[in-house]
């Protein structure tokens, strides 16, 4: 039967709601039969053969659930989260804000049923077979964003475009600059190495690090200053979570050496 881990494991890789179709299938695998999510505070009981339970959660702090019901804008909600416009917690609580206590999932009929918090159905939506809404980014999209960044003061831009195209996350490798994009059921676009390749140092070193990257975000250096910066400086690839909106980087060992948020 499955386990706690395993419902994890699927979760993490839904990005937003556009991956709904996918986890709704790969826990349906995992032979969850039917779960119920409650908005205040996240936490869901997953449900399986012979009346196997299984709790998680709760995934963040109590919110509060309006006792008004607003169907409209639920539903206008729900379709930008499909859309890829929203992640887990924004839909979570603007579902609480629209009157909804929980989200009931039958995986058997495929089916989600968004309740009130006095038990009430209000709506009753088909899971589709597929995702949809997302554009499959190209290599050749990628590239054309990425030029647009002179320095460090581009980058939040750089990010809100290559989110509205569908990436949910990317690592970018110091050694020669090629990077992994990766989206939804698994499209991933590789961006081969750019430059010459650069020999990463052993040892970070995390002060001079976190000047010079202050330094990138502030605009007073370009791209490839960076880079090498950063090879110097003992830090071998960053990782961008885009429902998170963070840039983690790590040094050779794999160690996180910092999390940075990304502004909006």
């Amino acid at each position: 039967m499955f386990t706690l881990d395993q419902i994890k494991r699927e979760l993490s890789k839904a990005r937003t709601g556009a991956d709904f179709p996918v986890l709704a299938r790969n826990l349906k695998k995992l032979g969850v039969t039917y779960y119920e999510t409650m908005m205040e505070d996240g936490r869901s009981i997953y449900h399986g053969r012979n009346t196997y339970e299984l709790l998680a959660g709760p995934n963040y702090e109590p919110i509060k659930v309006s006792d008004e019901v607003n169907l409209d804008q639920l539903e206008l909600d729900i379709l930008n989260h499909q859309q890829g416009k929203s992640d887990y917690f924004e839909i979570s609580r603007q579902s609480a804000d629209n009157g909804i206590g929980k989200w009931a999932v039958c995986l058997e009929t495929m089916t989600c049923t968004y309740i009130t918090k006095t038990g009430n159905k209000v709506w009753v939506e088909n899971i589709p077979t597929v995702s949809s809404g997302v554009p499959f980014f190209t290599v050749e999209q990628i590239k054309a964003a990425h030029d647009k960044v002179r320095s460090g003061a581009d980058f939040p831009a750089y990010i809100q475009e290559i989110k509205g195209m569908g990436v949910t996350h990317y690592e970018t490798y110091v050694a020669d600059g090629h990077t992994d994009y990766h989206g939804i059921n698994d499209h991933t676009a590789k961006v081969p190495a750019k430059y010459i390749a650069l020999t990463i140092a052993d040892s970070p070193n995390y002060e001079d690090f976190k000047a010079e990257l202050m330094a990138h975000q502030q605009g007073k250096t370009d791209f490839l200053t960076f880079i090498k910066m950063c090879a110097t400086f003992g830090i071998e690839k960053w990782e961008i979570s885009m429902d998170r909106m963070t840039c983690t980087y790590f040094d050779k060992a794999g160690n996180e050496i910092l999390v940075e948020q990304i502004p909006h």
